[in-house]
């Protein structure tokens, strides 16, 4: 059953989704792959949409970014967008696929790290 609400169209950066999806486990595969399956041709519905903490806990700094929680509607994988205003059509675009939050002493990137390193321009 489609979500209702208003969407709002996607972009996905085939680069940063290829590097995301390597480093992801075949469970984080499959939430994120259904999500774009649905985001892609019928955009990303409101409700999947929260914005983040411009200035994190974790030292993140993501203003003007949201969040997706994979799968809806509080899974542990997450997708982080920028809004490209400059567009023709304003659209969210993709910056990062990852694990929300990993367990205590794991020294992997969280989705918010990621998205963080993308927006300064060192990668993710």
């Amino acid at each position: 059953m489609p979500t209702p609400g208003p969407r709002f169209p996607a972009r996905f950066d085939p680069q940063a989704w290829d590097e995301d999806l390597a480093r992801s486990t075949p469970a984080g595969r499959t939430a994120v792959r259904d999500a774009r399956g649905d985001y892609e041709p019928n955009g990303i519905p409101r409700s999947h949409l929260k914005p983040c903490e411009a200035e994190g806990r974790d030292g993140t700094n993501l203003p003007q970014c949201f969040k997706v929680y994979l799968p809806p509607p509080d899974g542990r994988f997450g997708m982080v967008f920028t809004i490209d205003g400059n567009a023709d059509k304003p659209a969210f675009v993709f910056l990062a696929f990852g694990v929300r939050h990993h367990p205590k002493g794991s020294h992997a990137p969280t989705v918010y790290e990621i998205a963080h390193g993308r927006l300064l321009g060192n990668g993710g």
